[in-house]
């Protein structure tokens, strides 16, 4: 009994010596005698058959937080301190080929020296006033340049911060003082700005007004044009009424009538009551005297 005991104790500690664990946000890649086996070891544990010659190596998969102060120099050869912090993390399937190209001691070769190299290219792109005005600029673009460089040896930068720019005092002065002048500039630019518009408002106020009033004034006059002219029309209608009129009775007057109307008016004086003396041709009665 005790050695069956010892023997399953012995099996025991083999199989425990022959498991590794992948802990979470790690990969594993399976070296065996020296040789990099083809698949990568996800996270859980992982058996080793053969492990004599076989061993484990560990990538970290987590976003990695790296700091470091760096001296560079900007567009006007001024020297510039900053601290500088970059995020970023191991793409999980690169694992095999960084483990062949830079072993587990990736960091120094593929993330520092590239930094310090994009930084100090990035800060002769860029003035000193910039580095306070455009910061988040800058930091995009050292970003973008650091994945063009890192993302082929299976890396992604995730964030790039510029967190203190030092500067020379007498620069920091300068540069206040052209902030200060630019400030002032912007501001007088939009108060010229805005009374430009308010000047602008009013002659297109006063040119409306004008319109309207040469509006009103014309619709006033083609009223009294309209208006003279319905009433020339009018006396114009009336006078071919009169003249219409005149002429049928024009037409209606002969002599025979003109007899007819004189002989009536004479009966009427005849048969009148009153004494008079008539003297007539026979045409029109004269009234002599009337008592």
């Amino acid at each position: 009994m005790k050695t069956i005991n010892v023997i399953m104790s012995f099996v025991a500690v083999c199989l425990l010596q022959g498991c590794a664990i992948v802990r979470p946000g790690e990969v594993g890649v399976d070296v065996h005698f020296g040789k990099v086996q083809p698949n990568i070891l996800k996270p859980g544990p992982q058996h080793i058959m053969n492990f004599a010659g076989k061993k484990i190596e560990h990538f970290n998969t987590r976003i990695s937080n790296y700091s470091q102060e760096l001296n560079f120099h900007t567009k006007e050869g001024i020297e510039v301190t900053s601290e500088i912090t970059i995020l970023y993390h191991l793409v999980p399937d690169s694992a095999i080929q960084v483990y062949q190209k830079f072993g587990t001691r990736y960091q120094k070769t593929v993330v520092e020296d590239n930094l310090i190299t994009i930084l100090r290219q990035t800060g002769l792109a860029y003035k000193a006033t910039q580095l306070i005005t455009e910061r988040s600029a800058i930091e995009n673009t050292i970003k973008e340049k650091m994945n063009g460089v890192i993302e082929k040896y299976g890396f992604a930068m995730d964030l790039v911060l510029l967190k203190q720019v030092d500067l020379p005092a007498a620069v920091v002065e300068t540069i206040e003082a052209q902030l200060n002048a630019d400030e002032i500039a912007k501001k007088t630019k939009i108060e010229n700005e805005i009374k430009r518009n308010q000047l602008d408002f009013e002659l297109e106020k006063q040119k409306k007004e004008k319109e309207m009033q040469i509006v009103t004034e014309r619709m006033q006059i083609n009223f009294n044009i309209e208006k003279e002219k319905r009433e020339a029309e009018r006396l114009l209608i009336a006078a071919e009424a009169i003249k219409k009129q005149q002429a049928i009775i024009n037409s209606t007057l002969n002599d025979r009538l003109l007899k007819y109307k004189s002989l009536e008016i004479t009966k009427e004086l005849i048969t009148s009551k009153n004494s008079k003396v008539i003297i007539t041709d026979g045409k029109s009665p004269v009234i002599v005297n009337e008592n």
